[in-house]
C-alpha cells in the first residue's frame, strides 16, 4: 500500500532486517486490507491465525493524524462482533503486539502456574518494565518486562499473578529455577 501509515511503514522498513517477524504464528500483515462491509472506513493491519481478532484504524487518515488510534474486532465475520478501542496508539501497539508474539515464538519458555502477587517480588530487582499499558486488557491483560535476552509477560488480577518468561538461549532461563515457582511449563 502505497500510503501506507507512517508507524506501520517503519514497522515493516525494520521487518525487512529482522525477517523472522514475518515468520510470527500471528504477523503484521505485509499487505493492509481495507475492511469490508460495516466496518468499512478502516485499515486492517493485524490478524489472528484463527480469525477470531483482527485490528485496524480509521483509513483514510485525518490530515495531520501523525499516529491512529487503533480499533480490536473480536470474531470479525460475526454478526455479533464487537469492536473495542485500543488503549496505545498504532506505534506502541505494533511494539505490544510484536513482544507478545516474540515470547509465543521464543525458542525456550517457562510458565508458572497461578500464585500470590507477592511470590514476584524477588523479580523486581532483574527485570525492567516496558512502559506499556497491558496487552488485550480484556482478557489477560499482559503487562511485559525486559531483562538481558529474557522477555517477560504477567498478567495478574487483585492478589494473585501469572507469569511467563521467554528466552533464545536455555541457560538465560536456568536462574529462574532459584525462585522456587510451580512451573506448567519449563524448557531446560
Amino acid at each position: 500500500m502505497d500510503d501506507c501509515p507512517q508507524a506501520l511503514a517503519a514497522f515493516h522498513r525494520l521487518a525487512r532486517l529482522r525477517p523472522a517477524v514475518h515468520r510470527f504464528r500471528n504477523p503484521v500483515l505485509k499487505q493492509p486490507r481495507l475492511a469490508p462491509g460495516p466496518l468499512d472506513g478502516r485499515l486492517i493491519f493485524a490478524v489472528d491465525g484463527e480469525g477470531t481478532r483482527e485490528w485496524s484504524i480509521p483509513w483514510p487518515q485525518e490530515l495531520g493524524e501523525v499516529d491512529s488510534r487503533v480499533w480490536l474486532t473480536e470474531d470479525p465475520l460475526s454478526a455479533d462482533r464487537e469492536t473495542v478501542l485500543e488503549e496505545e496508539p498504532l506505534s506502541r501497539l505494533l511494539l505490544q503486539y510484536t513482544l507478545y508474539e516474540a515470547m509465543n515464538a521464543a525458542l525456550y519458555q517457562a510458565w508458572a502456574y497461578c500464585m500470590p502477587t507477592a511470590r514476584l517480588a524477588p523479580l523486581w530487582s532483574m527485570l525492567r518494565p516496558v512502559p506499556l499499558s497491558p496487552f488485550l486488557p480484556a482478557y489477560t491483560a499482559e503487562t511485559f518486562f525486559v531483562a538481558p535476552g529474557l522477555l517477560t509477560r504477567i498478567s495478574s488480577e487483585d492478589d494473585e499473578a501469572t507469569v511467563s518468561f521467554a528466552a533464545l538461549h536455555r541457560a538465560t532461563l536456568t536462574p529462574l529455577l532459584e525462585h522456587g515457582f510451580r512451573w506448567s511449563r519449563f524448557d531446560d
